[in-house]
């Protein structure tokens, strides 16, 4: 008995704490309105300012993202982790093109009012880069990482 009330003291404990800790500035009913809407299954959802910017970080559909808000609630722009063979046939093949033996670390899709492109950091000839490709396949830039 005495072991049962202590590990449902301790459960209560972490659960008030958990409930009341902080994840950062809560935005503005019109931000949350607009990310319920835009992101439904949105999960793990934590809330900090960047700059003028409302910022979500949270998990889609088992990919993390984050989203970027106006002070109007509007949506600014996202971007999501998502793997080499999620990027679009024509993204894939100028890569493969243009760095034919590098090393993919990260991928990253970038969606704003300009559209969707991508930033790709790999490794060519010992040389790390960040190369930057817009959705038809056309290389943006390419900076040293």
């Amino acid at each position: 008995m005495k072991k049962l009330f202590i590990a449902l003291s301790s459960l209560l404990v972490v659960g008030i704490h958990s409930a009341t800790a902080k994840n950062g500035p809560e935005p503005g009913q019109k931000t949350l309105e607009a990310f319920k809407k835009e992101f439904i299954s949105a999960e793990q959802v934590t809330w900090d300012k960047q700059d003028v910017y409302d910022k979500a970080t949270f998990m889609l559909a088992g990919c993390r993202a984050v989203a970027f808000f106006n002070s109007n609630g509007e949506l600014e722009g996202s971007v999501r982790d998502i793997f080499y063979n999620q990027l679009p046939l024509s993204v894939m093949t100028t890569l493969d093109k243009k760095f034919p033996d590098a090393a993919i670390f990260d991928v990253r899709e970038i969606t704003n009012a300009e559209g969707t492109s991508y930033r790709v950091t790999l490794e060519d000839k010992a040389k790390r880069k960040i190369v930057r490709v817009d959705a038809g396949g056309q290389i943006d830039d390419v900076e040293k990482g």
